[in-house]
């Protein structure tokens, strides 16, 4: 054995005065918690008369690595003991976030002494809380005695080498304020930074802490997380442990310091309540700056975050702050207007005004002021400046020359095409796009683990991959839950042919076919626009494609130009693509059950149908959504319009059999006279394109 003596510390300390004693040493901890021991040995800490528990002598050891023996060996922070031992240290420590450790000084010593013969930690966690004892020891002391949660959870970041520091002030330029948590290794040195700027809070999962209330619910939250199947979660907050942001748990260990930072009017953070301002992105500089001058950072500093926490990160990249090294913008929005506002022209109000007041209000730092953020978008119904740095930002992509790996939601209401905007016009020489499913955090959080910690790794630590990733990792929905990965070097596609289907009204009331082949005849299809009923009843028009006679996959962009009439001076269209198997509709969902989706989606409104030539590509159009361009209908007039739809993947795969009926049939039904007209019962995959119209003033517009 060697003779060597060796030093060790407690990665959830420092504890400092603490006793302790081996076979070869003894004494007391010093300010950094220091014991020191020789290999093999057992170390029995103390608090004078009190024994706190023996462990195996080590470099770094936890609460949780303290027995009552040295047969003891299992490291729980669920035992009884464990539990109970942790919150009676850490509640000597004055501080919430125990930023100084815990001082065991005279004073605590001559409160413990007279009762240590009576404290016993091997008792159940209620019993050990209601000792009359333990209570005394707190109430002379006049501190807090911790919760349960609370101390199995810094017990639990101890195991993994963080320490969280809490509610640190990030000077701004004006001399005010934010407030931050910082998540950093316990091992002294200097890391790179991931931060986040938010308006969703500190608090574990969502929201901020105001009352002690709110601060116990959020312990007992994080102790959930980690100890209870996360699988009735919200799958918004079933993976992250704030908000759709950098895990302290996944992202510490590997040697990153994690700093989440509210904004103002958040949580504690003075000032007014702005999202996607031109203030907050100062704001998020500010705060890049100065996480990179900290004695903890190497100064290379990276953004990670999805939805809002993704949005704002293309505001802050346009400003160029110098120690902004990457970024990883994931299931974003970026145009304020196109993309936050108005869809198509068209507001959307309920899910704005649900996610502002209902979302972000309980973040809210109850002394601050908020914009009227719905009303301000009601009251600017074009895309004008207010979109463009007056009260919002929108991206600018031109002036964003960072790294940058951004993911599309592909299909979802929201996030669904500023991925794919980004990746073809922003010049940063290192790219990546990741197109995942409508439901994202699944793949944020697994399935692209490996790709954001390789792009982090590479920009923020030097360090190459082994292999060079493809430029796009994609997954191709194959319905009902089904999916595969691809990787490609570009997008769209390389090989991608973009086909036209014509839609053929000349048969059918409410609709019609879809077909490759243009019409022969005029038609059009007359249906109400009245929307006051169950989501049902609403009326449409339905366009059948007749069962496909070849594989074909689709992967890319989709737009739908139609020629639309209404009695009304504007209407709203939607446009779905929709795939069948038989008369069961395939949903394009994978992982999560509660979603729904069809193939893909569009909506524009008429009157905003005016196109900007230079903008607009093969690919997608590009309404303008400006007032001067404003292009109200008249009653009756028929005019054309072009409605982009998400960009999607899907292959559709005929089975032999199913093939060879299918033209034989065919065959029969032309021999007859019927002109082609699919009426085969037996139809495997029937994909179809339905158009609803929403008229404005009226009850009956048409296509």
């Amino acid at each position: 054995m060697s003779t060597k003596v060796l030093v060790g510390h407690f990665n959830d300390g420092p504890f400092i005065g603490l006793n302790y004693r081996t076979t070869s040493q003894k004494g007391v901890t010093d300010n950094d918690g220091k014991f020191l021991y020789m290999e093999g040995e057992y170390v029995t800490f103390s608090i004078d008369k009190l024994t706190i528990g023996v462990a195996k002598a080590a470099s770094a050891l936890t609460l949780a690595s303290l027995h009552n023996s040295a047969n003891d060996v299992a490291v729980d922070v669920l035992l009884p003991e464990t539990i109970n031992r942790a919150r009676f240290v850490l509640s000597l420590g004055r501080e919430a976030d125990l930023r100084n450790g815990v001082v065991i000084d005279e004073t605590v010593k001559n409160v413990i002494n007279p009762r240590a013969h009576e404290i016993t930690f091997t008792t159940s966690v209620d019993a050990f809380e209601q000792s009359p004892s333990v209570r005394t020891v707190f109430e002379q002391l006049g501190r807090r005695f911790r919760g349960a949660a609370e101390a199995r959870n810094h017990t639990r970041r101890g195991i993994l080498g963080i320490r969280a520091i809490r509610d640190v002030q990030v000077p701004l330029r004006d001399r005010t304020y934010l407030v931050a948590d910082i998540f950093r290794p316990v091992n002294k040195g200097v890391y790179p930074v991931l931060l986040r700027l938010s308006i969703y809070g500190r608090a574990f999962t969502i929201g901020s802490i105001h009352t002690e209330t709110d601060y116990n619910a959020s312990e007992e939250r994080e102790a959930a997380w980690y100890e209870k199947d996360r699988s009735p979660i919200h799958p918004y907050m079933r993976y992250s442990e704030s908000c759709v942001s950098a895990n302290s748990s996944d992202w510490v260990p590997r040697g990153y310091v994690v700093i989440r930072v509210d904004g103002r009017g958040v949580g504690k953070s003075p000032g007014k309540l702005d999202p996607f301002s031109r203030q907050e992105a100062e704001d998020y500089y500010d705060a890049i700056q100065w996480a990179a001058q900290q004695p903890w950072s190497n100064g290379m500093v990276g953004l990670y975050g999805a939805s809002y926490n993704a949005t704002i990160q293309w505001n802050v990249a346009a400003l160029q702050p110098p120690a902004l090294k990457a970024i990883a913008p994931l299931a974003t929005d970026a145009d304020a207007y196109r993309d936050l506002a108005y869809q198509g022209g068209i507001l959307l109000e309920n899910y704005r005004r649900w996610w502002f007041e209902d979302t972000v209000g309980p973040a809210k730092n109850p002394e601050s002021a908020a914009v009227d953020f719905v009303g301000g978008l009601r009251s600017h119904p074009w895309d004008d400046t207010y979109y463009h740095g007056k009260a919002l930002m929108s991206a600018e992509y031109a002036r964003i020359n960072v790294p940058f790996i951004t993911s599309v939601s592909q299909t979802s209401w929201i996030h669904s095409r500023a991925g794919f905007e980004s990746f073809a016009q922003i010049p940063s020489k290192s790219k990546k796009l990741l197109i995942w499913d409508a439901s994202y955090t699944s793949y944020m959080y697994q399935d692209s683990k490996c790709d954001l910690e390789e792009f982090f790794d590479e920009h923020l630590k030097g360090q190459k991959p082994k292999k060079e990733p493809p430029p796009v990792r994609l997954i191709i929905r194959t319905g009902d839950g089904g999916f595969e990965w691809r990787d490609s070097d570009s997008w769209p596609l390389k090989g991608t042919e973009y086909r036209k289907f014509f839609l053929d009204a000349s048969g059918e009331d409410h609709g019609g076919r879809l077909s490759d082949i243009p019409p022969r005849d005029k038609g059009v299809a007359i249906y109400s626009a009245d929307v006051g009923g169950p989501v049902e009843d609403v009326a449409l028009a339905v366009f059948n494609l007749e069962p496909l006679r070849e594989n074909i996959e689709l992967a890319g962009h989709f737009r739908a130009s139609l020629w639309v009439s209404s009695s009304s001076t504007d209407a709203d269209v939607f446009v779905a693509v929709r795939v069948f198997d038989g008369e069961r509709e395939v949903q394009y969902r994978t992982r999560e059950p509660g979603s729904a989706a069809p193939l893909t989606w569009g909506v524009l409104k008429a009157s905003h149908r005016a196109l900007d030539p230079e903008l607009s590509t093969a690919e997608r159009p590009w309404h303008t959504h400006r007032q001067k361009d404003a292009l109200p209908l008249t009653p009756g007039e028929i005019v054309p319009i072009e409605v982009e739809l998400m960009p999607a993947t899907a292959p559709f795969l005929l089975d032999t059999d199913f093939a060879s009926r299918s033209l034989q049939l065919r065959e029969e039904e032309e021999s007859l006279g019927l002109n082609g007209h699919m009426t085969n019962p037996i139809t495997k995959v029937l994909s179809i394109v339905s158009l609803q119209v929403m008229s404005m003033s009226a009850p009956s517009p048409s296509l």
